[in-house]
């Protein structure tokens, strides 16, 4: 559905994606208002569907709304891609769970943002110092996260694939970096009174 600067939208697959995410809320309140059942659940799940079915369709017609193979010209590579924004996500949102447990909004969002940039930072500031030796520097580099790991769009500009042995290896840091967070946030947690 992206196009670039002299091209238009996609008017039928946006149509699709829209008539997708309005199916999709509409089959949320129904079963909240007829079932009983939680809305925000419901919709969630009926819009992981309904885009993967909108998804699909879309994929089968050109731009022009002409019957084409499935995925015709689709880039594939942005899949692991993609696979390694969702890691970056989920860590840094295990961060902000964690912030969250004793701060406020805004100082959870500058504890959020501090960890962003000091870990786009990471290899630069702490990385040659432990590789020098420092122990201190090492530590840090290793419970704070490095944002470049999860970052491959150089390697997609560049042509390349991004191996599916890489976004495995990548999946183990970020689960360590999710296991440091989340120990921190449920320490912070644990003896706060709810009220």
């Amino acid at each position: 559905m992206a196009y670039d600067a002299y091209g238009g939208p996609d008017w039928l697959g946006l149509g699709i994606l829209a008539a997708a995410l309005l199916l999709a809320m509409v089959a949320g309140a129904a079963s909240n208002f007829f079932a009983h059942r939680p809305f925000v659940s419901d919709a969630v799940l009926a819009t992981s569907v309904a885009v993967l079915l909108a998804f699909t369709l879309i994929n089968c017609f050109n731009r022009e709304g002409a019957w084409e193979p499935f995925a015709k010209g689709i880039d594939w590579r942005l899949v692991p891609a993609g696979v390694l924004i969702l890691f970056a996500l989920l860590v840094i949102g295990s961060i902000a769970v964690a912030s969250s447990t004793r701060l406020e909004t805004v100082p959870t969002l500058a504890i959020c943002g501090g960890v962003f940039l000091i870990g786009l930072l990471s290899d630069y500031v702490f990385g040659r110092a432990a590789a020098d030796g420092s122990t201190l520097a090492g530590a840090l580099h290793g419970i704070i996260p490095n944002w470049q790991v999860f970052w491959m769009a150089d390697a997609l500009v560049e042509k390349k694939t991004i191996p599916w042995s890489y976004v495995a290896k990548t999946a183990s840091y970020a689960a360590g970096q999710l296991v440091i967070a989340l120990s921190i946030g449920l320490a912070l947690f644990e003896d706060r009174e709810l009220g």
